[in-house]
This record gives C-alpha cells, sequence and structure tokens, in this order.
C-alpha cells in the first residue's frame, strides 16, 4: 500500500463518514431553526399589538442565533469527519496482511536514502515480522546493511529508522499527522463540496 493508497483510502472513507455526519447535522440545524421560528412566531403573536416592531426584531435575533447554532453544527460535524477519515486510513494501515505490510515497509525503507542503519518496531511487529523485514529491506537493496533494534518504538505500526545521528520516524500516526496537515483542505474540499 502505497501513500497515494493511502491519501485515496483517506478521500473515500472521508466521503463516507461526511454523509453521514451531514445529514445528522443538516436534520439537526433544520430542527432547530425550526424550533426557532415556531418559538418567534408564538412571541410575535402575543406581543404583535403592542410590540409589533420589538417582536419582529426578536424572531430576526432568534433565527440569527439559531443559524449560527447551525453553522456551529455543520463546522463540528466537517472537523469530526475528517478526523474520522484519517483514523480509519490508521485502522486499515494497522490490518494490511503481514506479506502486503512487510512489503509495504519495504518499499517505505528502500525509498530512503540511506543504505544502512538501524530500524525500530513496535513490540509486536518486531516479534512477529522483525526478521522477515530486515532480510526483505537487504535483499531489496542489495548492498543494504540494516538491523533490527533491540529497542521498541510506542506507536500502532511503521517504523523510526537510525543511521548514525539521523532519525526518520515513519511511524503511521508520525506519516498521518504529516498528510493530515497536507490534505486537511484537500479531503474537506472532496467532502463537501
Amino acid at each position: 500500500m502505497s501513500i497515494e493508497n493511502i491519501t485515496d483510502n483517506i478521500l473515500n472513507d472521508a466521503k463516507q463518514i461526511a454523509e453521514i455526519s451531514l445529514n445528522n447535522a443538516e436534520k439537526s440545524k433544520k430542527e432547530i431553526i425550526d424550533k426557532a421560528e415556531k418559538e418567534a412566531e408564538v412571541i410575535k403573536s402575543a406581543a404583535a399589538e403592542n410590540m409589533g416592531k420589538d417582536a419582529e426584531s426578536l424572531k430576526s435575533r432568534k433565527i440569527s442565533a439559531a443559524e449560527l447554532q447551525g453553522r456551529k453544527m455543520m463546522l463540528g460535524a466537517k472537523q469530526d469527519a475528517i478526523k474520522k477519515s484519517f483514523d480509519e486510513a490508521l485502522n486499515k494501515l494497522k490490518s494490511m496482511p503481514e506479506e502486503k505490510y512487510i512489503d509495504f515497509l519495504t518499499n517505505e525503507i528502500a525509498k530512503l536514502p540511506y543504505k544502512e542503519g538501524t530500524i525500530i518496531l513496535n513490540k509486536q511487529d518486531k516479534e512477529k515480522i522483525g526478521k522477515k523485514l530486515i532480510e526483505s529491506v537487504n535483499v531489496k537493496l542489495g548492498e543494504g546493511k540494516f538491523v533490527l533494534s533491540d529497542e521498541t518504538v510506542n506507536s500502532g505500526g511503521g517504523f523510526v529508522m537510525k543511521s548514525g545521528a539521523i532519525e526518520i520516524n515513519s511511524t503511521f500516526e508520525t506519516v498521518l499527522e504529516f498528510l493530515r496537515d497536507e490534505l486537511t483542505n484537500e479531503v474537506a474540499n472532496v467532502l463537501f463540496k
């Protein structure tokens, strides 16, 4: 699974999540506005004889307040949909089949400008695929001289590569956070155009 596939998955999942969130938020917004309009009409009717102008002003303020609350709810729904999209992408990365996962990590390590170093994995990955991954990386690079660290990293997956004083954090959480900064506007545009 490449970064492009991750991006596509994020955008596709975001569309589905956004549709549900926006429908719920739109329904709540409409209910709030309808309720505010009804309350305003009751107030306007009761005060129509004595305070026609004040009642209309109050109605306008009630409707404005309800619309503002509705916009806040829509913004919250959009932010929630974007967050859920990235959470879903992380879950998909974590649940990759072992062979695909090793291939994915091997390709990501091979893209780095280093041909030797230490690979640090989370505890589960170290025990389950650590040796296979290092073997795969070194075979792919030919002259590669990567070794598996005795250390572990606290992450859901991915790796940290150390080569001398250089450390590259490619854990899933770090990569997705980087992508979140880059893609939030693009995801929002896809979800909410």
